[in-house]
């Protein structure tokens, strides 16, 4: 629940920044690019040079949302001018990311990597999780999201029913009380909405609908004609709560791609995974195959080598724990099925039998199920096999394997 609220909040700060930021420095800009001996063709140059170069100068951005020194919000987002699009991705703060020497249980959260080692420490540990190079970070806090709603004047929010809630253990705490209607809410009142997770009738369908709505309203502010003589207080508001290791070139220029080229479409998605506990701690533990895919689709690198060793950590998840597998050797080698149960073994998987095929020469290994299509690519995804079949499992696992000759 709590991660699907962050998520909203998330884009809604990227969003802000990316706005704000780039129209700040487009407008600052454009004095200084007209005061060349020929304004048209500087301009003209800058355009051409911009369209023919976007993708080259696409940048990975992440975007952490401070409170108090921790990394409540963690995402990466980049925006693409040639697709007029921003991809954003939330890294949950609770992703279970062990690292050498941090052997407590709450060191094994990614969150921990920015509390205990800064920026730098979280940067190395996202890009090893997904397998993409981060060029650049924006640091801001709750405080510096609600200043930049109020700073542009509030954003206009139908509120579909009364919403009261108070969590004083919340980090920043949390007192909520919105009455139902079509009202202007400025930042504390956006902040307490977008954080809300209670009371609606159809659960997160209904809590996520309601978010896309104050997005819309928001990006309509910010994207108006209006936005223009707000600039210059919007540029102090960003000064005083933004940390990045952006430079002014580097923002003029992207922003220039980012007013010239609105973007049309803003695609979000969180790290693929699931919760779950281990050793008496709730993790996120992530699907690193579908992460890399992920992080690979909407960033453009993907499976870098430099994430080899970081996958075999995170890739063991006690969800795994949920799949039953039956192991068995198709081959002549003895003791192959066991070596390939104790790989699944250490992955947290249920393996519930090993035994012989009914026959010694499969060429290829399989993975069977008659349940579940997705536990059987993720058993397969472990041991990289190919096959995968539906409708074969011929017992009470959910999963059976048959190692073939290939895995000798």
């Amino acid at each position: 629940m709590k991660r699907a609220l962050k998520i909203s909040l998330i884009v809604i700060l990227g969003i802000a920044l990316s706005i704000g930021t780039g129209a700040f420095m487009f407008y600052r800009n454009l004095n200084v690019v007209n005061t060349e001996e020929n304004p048209v063709t500087t301009n003209n140059q800058v355009k051409t040079s911009k369209q023919n170069s976007s993708s080259q100068n696409k940048k990975n951005i992440l975007f952490v949302g401070d409170a108090d020194g921790l990394s409540d919000t963690i995402f990466v987002a980049s925006f693409d001018a040639n697709k007029k699009e921003i991809d954003m991705l939330s890294i949950p703060r609770d992703t279970y990311y062990p690292r050498s020497g941090y052997n407590a249980p709450t060191e094994k959260k990614i969150n921990a990597a920015y509390s205990e080692q800064k920026i730098d420490g979280l940067k190395d540990a996202v890009e090893n999780l997904l397998g993409i190079k981060i060029d650049n970070y924006v640091i801001l806090t709750y405080d510096g999201f609600k200043d930049i709603i109020d700073t542009i004047g509030g954003v206009e929010v139908n509120i579909p029913f009364d919403m009261k809630y108070d969590d004083n253990v919340a980090n920043p705490p949390l007192h909520i009380n919105l009455k139902k209607g079509l009202q202007v809410l400025n930042g504390e009142e956006a902040l307490q909405f977008v954080r809300y997770r209670h009371g609606y009738v159809d659960g997160d369908i209904g809590r996520i609908n309601a978010q896309q709505e104050f997005l819309k309203s928001f990006i309509k502010k910010v994207t108006s004609p209006t936005i223009i003589t707000k600039i210059p207080s919007l540029a102090i508001t960003l000064s005083k709560n933004l940390k990045t290791d952006l430079t002014a070139k580097d923002i003029t220029t992207y922003a220039l791609d980012f007013v010239k080229n609105k973007p049309q479409n803003i695609n979000t998605s969180i790290l693929p995974g699931e919760g779950g506990y281990m050793d008496d701690y709730s993790y996120y533990f992530v699907d690193q195959q579908k992460a890399m895919e992920v992080a690979s689709e909407m960033f453009g690198d993907g499976l870098s080598s430099d994430s080899v060793s970081t996958v075999s950590q995170i890739t063991y998840s006690p969800i795994n724990n949920t799949i039953s597998v039956a192991v068995y050797n198709g081959t002549k080698v003895e003791g192959l099925a066991a070596k390939y149960a104790d790989e699944l073994k250490n992955l947290g998987f249920n393996v519930v039998k090993i035994a012989n095929a009914d026959a010694k020469n499969y060429d290829e290994s399989c993975v069977y199920t008659n349940t579940n299509i997705d536990k059987a690519n993720k058993v397969a995804s472990a041991l990289s096999i190919k096959n995968v079949l539906k409708g074969e499992n011929s017992n009470s696992a959910d999963v059976t394997v048959i190692i073939g000759n290939d895995k000798k």
